[in-house]
């Protein structure tokens, strides 16, 4: 079993990729981190609790983590996103974060750690590069990082910019810069090339488990709000972005990776937040995803959640 950790801003499809690393066979979930990004930090925390409660899996620590970014960013955002709900539709937790020092637990979770630890974070990098800068001796207890960051091609909330990093391009960029062994970025190439539709749905729902229901709702919950969007209106899907991390740490053939120089755009105006990517580079500084295979990914899901 893989030792993982997933740090997550969790809304519907975090929630998914949560639902995943708790249940997959292969991986051995140590805890969620919860940051800032898609919603206020206890939101995130509470979101968490209620995903990781509804699956029987409230044995896995929750610790809040970071509410503001890594230092001071280009404009301030506020901690959370006014077009998507707060709360997840799920039943109030039970459960209650084990600590709000998320950046602590992970220094020492690490140091203590008898084999290296994945980490998975499927929103802002605030969390880890807080962590790496208060203790750079953990970056060697790192197996990998794997996360759900960046865009070559694909727009994103500027062209190519995508979400996590530009809310934290600091974060981004010391992550890029921490000496982590083996970093990959998984970003909107390869999200958006791997959208789910309604077949996906019904084959969630057919698996008639807790997990498959949920996922299926949060599935079709994101393919009403993509809707807005002219390309995935017609398509009538929508990219389950966060779970698609999770699957590359089990599963790396779903992504289709190549090595890549970084360079994280730092520069007020356009360019802030942008992952500048060179594909030819004499020294990789990570490996990006540029492609995906929707088919292979649902497999996976349902493998996943049955």
């Amino acid at each position: 079993m893989v030792p993982v950790i997933l740090d997550c801003d969790t809304g519907t499809d975090d929630a998914v990729a949560i639902m995943v690393g708790a249940l997959h066979p292969e991986l051995d979930l140590l805890g969620v981190t919860t940051v800032w990004g898609n919603h206020d930090v206890r939101h995130t925390a509470d979101n968490s609790l209620r995903v990781l409660d509804l699956i029987g899996r409230g044995d896995v620590p929750v610790h809040a983590g970071r509410n503001a970014p890594f230092r001071t960013r280009e404009t301030p955002l506020p901690s959370g996103r006014d077009d998507l709900p707060t709360t997840l539709d799920l039943p109030e937790p039970v459960s209650t974060v084990r600590s709000t020092d998320a950046v602590g637990w992970l220094v020492a979770t690490l140091r203590e750690a008898t084999e290296p630890v994945t980490l998975v974070p499927t929103g802002p990098l605030t969390n880890l590069a807080a962590a790496f800068e208060a203790a750079p001796d953990v970056v060697g207890s790192v197996a990998r990082v794997v996360a759900l960051a960046g865009t070559h091609r694909e727009p994103g909330v500027r062209r190519l910019v995508e979400r996590n990093v530009w809310c934290d391009p600091e974060a981004a960029a010391y992550v890029v810069a921490a000496g982590v062994e083996d970093l990959v970025f998984i970003g909107m190439d390869a999200t958006f090339a791997a959208p789910l539709d309604q077949d996906a749905v019904r084959r969630l729902q057919e698996l008639g488990t807790t997990a498959g229901r949920a996922s299926a709702r949060f599935l079709e919950q994101r393919i009403e709000w993509y809707a807005r969007d002219p390309a995935m209106s017609r398509l009538r899907s929508a990219p389950l972005h966060d779970p698609l991390a999770v699957a590359h740490v089990i599963e790396p053939g779903i992504v289709e990776t190549r090595p890549a120089g970084c360079r994280v755009g730092l520069t007020p105006g356009e360019e802030y937040g942008r992952t500048v990517y060179d594909l030819d580079p004499e020294r990789p500084d990570l490996v990006v995803g540029l492609s995906a295979d929707p088919g292979v990914f649902l497999r996976f899901l349902t493998e996943a959640l049955r």
